[in-house]
């Protein structure tokens, strides 16, 4: 079975506590991996940044990637 989105950046070394979701969406630190990641994401254009206002960092969104929102309902 192919890896989600999820573990595949944590496999590339998204550190968990830099990686959230809401619902079926995917947030994670803009840094050089997920820079990288989302460069060769195939739908890199639906992908978002934005700046958190818990900690004002720069985030990616990338909406419908959290698998597991899918498999609970």
């Amino acid at each position: 079975m192919e890896k989600t989105i999820y573990e595949k950046l944590l496999e590339l070394g998204i550190k968990e506590n830099e990686i959230d979701t809401h619902c079926s969406d995917i947030y994670v630190l803009k840094n050089e991996i997920s820079d990288s990641f989302v460069n060769d994401y195939p739908f890199k254009n639906i992908v978002t940044i934005f700046r958190s206002e818990l900690d004002n960092k720069r985030y990616y969104e990338i909406p419908f990637a959290y698998e597991e929102y899918y498999n609970k309902r």
